[in-house]
């Protein structure tokens, strides 16, 4: 009997040991995949590197058969042995771990030129101004660009070059993606909205950017946090760009005067917008409703989604502070087409029921979602209302100049099919989690805020009508208490919780208790350096702001653009270069260089030396596409071999006047 179970323990500790053996060969295709990129770069030497963590992974399974039936010695063997491999990796990846890495993630895989472009979903500035501000003050940034890449050490980089050229979209890059200059690059190309198809400028967009530690304390001691200063500067009227909208009409001789809505109705004349309103800091810019969702006529992005999308309103007027506000609830089922409408309600500002209407679907219902919705199949049974009569009549109710306010409201509008470019979401306003990307439920900001409780109907479902004046008594009470009210990030308090602001005022008279948060804010004492064309100076100089402390500079041509923004590269830890190949500034420059064109990019010519950048190369005549290419590959390989190893290197492409003519971008690590 003794045998037997001591045979039975020898059993267990084979299967154990067999486990481990498996665990480490699964680890060892992983590793495989995470280092291939690496493995790749490297010359194969037939002799495993002595970094390698795979060769040794490699040889140490190939060695070890576990055949382990005779005595424990081998068993003790293969202990060590494991013991030593894994402290070898972890030696291994603690020295990994000390430099910067940057990859894409889908949403940036699918945005590569290299797909179908019935495939590709762009990206925005919006997102490359993210990742720009990221690389200067890491997790204080409101908005990471953790959406589509991973840049974990960005506070190991040693710089960040940035390269914006106007003049080039997808249109031309992706016939240059053939030429053999651009297949050698090893740069990977993204597709990004053009700020032009919304009526802003890539200017606009890196004016957020905070580019010296004074201006970011400036912003956060005038705004709360960085973020409400980010909301704050961020123009509102990029809205109008999207939808048609009258001008303002010029102010009446009379006060007491009247004007028309359009719509038939009376009402007194509106005064101007107010920028310090507070109702107007609430609503949407573009660039939110873009990163949140909302169906938008942009150029490029989701046409197929939108085309039989309408508008609110043929015509829109100037949004301002007396317009009045109009609370939007919807129910959905799932159809044979999707999500369907199935249930709506609008609450006027006077907390009225304007208009409340069951829907009935063209396409079959497979789940009426009732637990959610609260709509049955008998309760649809003799409806006639369609999605289209419900439209018309919010385009008959709705003023012109109307706000409407919604709990995650974007998915309302998608289910109307309409489109209306004056938002408040509650889901936006409203933060208790510390993370913009997660949203709070309306039933639990209802409860937090207004001290009551919805959504407890069980099996019967929501009632959109409780719903929709949820979400408009928190707004109006938000208008009420104050733009930091409710949200967090932004310094804000919640009921029976100590005010934020009497927590920041006793970390003040304690230095050594501030948060991590305060800390990264006061470590921003990077310089950053800017070398534009006299041609588009003017848009930068309308934002002092973004400008102050920095090293600014402009000239008439690009070649003398490029070579100050070589000597920023050097000098401070983030240049932006901003060139024009479409003026007639770029033409004579192209002209005067055109037998000193650098050589294509390729990755053997990226490297850190001090060689002449503008050697003597006789060219033949070329066609303007060839010289427009050559020029732009001259320029990136320019700048990229002024990037340090370990630094970032962004590329912008500004895109086109054309329809499609999108953006382009093209990051890569050093």
């Amino acid at each position: 009997m003794k045998d037997i179970k001591l045979s039975a323990k020898e059993e267990k500790k084979m299967k154990r040991l067999e486990n481990k053996k498996r665990k480490i060969e699964a680890f060892l295709n992983v590793a495989e995949m995470n280092e291939s990129d690496r493995k790749r770069s490297k010359a194969t030497s037939g002799e495993p590197d002595s970094t390698d963590i795979n060769a040794d992974l490699r040889l140490f399974v190939g060695e070890k058969k576990l055949s382990m039936g005779s005595t424990g010695a081998e068993s003790q063997d293969f202990k060590e042995d494991y013991a030593a491999v894994k402290e070898k990796y972890r030696e291994h990846k603690r020295q990994n771990m000390s430099f910067p890495s940057f990859r894409l993630k889908t949403a940036g895989e699918e945005a590569l030129l290299t797909r179908p472009k019935e495939a590709r979903v762009p990206l925005f500035i919006s997102d490359l101004q993210a990742l720009l501000t990221f690389c200067l003050v890491g997790d204080e940034a409101p908005y990471h660009p953790h959406r589509w890449c991973c840049l974990p050490k960005w506070n190991r980089l040693t710089n960040v070059v940035c390269l914006v050229i106007e003049g080039v979209g997808t249109t031309q890059m992706e016939q240059f993606l053939s030429k053999p200059q651009w297949k050698e690059s090893n740069l990977q190309f993204l597709e990004v909205v053009s700020p032009r198809s919304y009526g802003s400028t890539i200017v606009d967009e890196l004016a957020l950017v905070p580019t010296s530690k004074r201006k970011l304390d400036l912003l956060v001691k005038k705004h709360g946090s960085l973020e409400a200063a980010l909301q704050h500067l961020d123009s509102k009227g990029s809205v109008k760009a999207l939808f048609p909208t009258a001008p303002p009409s010029p102010p009446p001789p009379s006060t007491s005067s009247t004007a028309s809505d359009g719509d038939g109705k009376s009402e007194p004349q509106k005064q101007p917008k107010d920028e310090n309103s507070l109702k107007l800091r609430l609503l949407l810019s573009a660039k939110q409703m873009l990163i949140e969702g909302y169906p938008l006529p942009i150029n490029g992005v989701s046409d197929a989604e939108i085309r039989d999308f309408v508008y609110t309103k043929d015509v829109y007027k100037e949004v301002h502070e007396n317009s009045e506000l109009f609370s939007v609830d919807c129910e959905m089922c799932i159809t044979s087409a999707g999500s369907e409408l199935t249930k709506i309600c609008v609450v006027n500002e006077q907390m009225e029921v304007v208009y409340k209407s069951l829907v009935k679907p063209y396409n079959p219902i497979s789940n009426y979602l009732t637990r959610f919705s609260g709509v049955t199949a008998s309760d649809l049974e003799d409806v006639e209302t369609r999605l289209e009569d419900v439209q018309e009549a919010l385009r008959k109710l709705l003023p012109r100049d109307c706000i409407l306010v919604g709990q995650s409201l974007n998915f309302d509008l998608k289910a109307l099919r309409m489109m209306h470019p004056y938002v408040i979401d509650t889901a936006v306003i409203f933060n208790i989690t510390g993370d913009r990307r997660r949203k709070t439920k309306l039933s639990t900001l209802t409860n937090i805020f207004l001290e009551r409780d919805i959504q407890v109907s069980g099996p019967e479902g929501h009632c959109p009508e409780e719903d929709a004046r949820a979400a408009l008594e928190l707004t109006l009470l938000k208008l009420k208490e104050g733009y930091h009210f409710g949200d967090v990030i932004n310094g804000g308090n919640l009921p029976g919780f100590q005010p934020m602001t009497q927590i920041n005022a006793l970390q003040e008279r304690d230095p050594e208790g501030s948060p991590p948060a305060k800390k990264k804010c006061n470590k921003l004492d990077k310089s950053v350096g800017i070398s534009v064309m006299t041609s588009l100076e003017q848009g930068y100089r309308k934002f002092p702001d973004f400008l102050d402390g920095t090293t600014f500079s402009t000239d008439d041509l690009v070649d003398d653009v490029i070579e100050t923004g070589k000597q920023f590269a050097f000098q401070h830890h983030m240049s932006i270069t901003h060139v024009d190949l479409s003026s007639g500034q770029s033409t004579v420059t192209a002209a005067k260089n055109n037998n000193s064109i650098p050589a294509s990019p390729r990755d053997d010519q990226y490297t850190k030396t001090n060689s002449s950048d503008n050697k003597d190369i006789k060219c033949q005549p070329r066609s303007n596409d060839e010289d427009l290419c050559s020029r732009l590959a001259a320029i990136c390989d320019q700048m990229y071999s002024h990037t340090s190893m370990n630094g970032l290197f962004v590329m912008i492409l500004g895109g086109g006047d054309t329809r499609g003519n999108n953006a382009v971008a093209a990051i890569k690590l050093v």
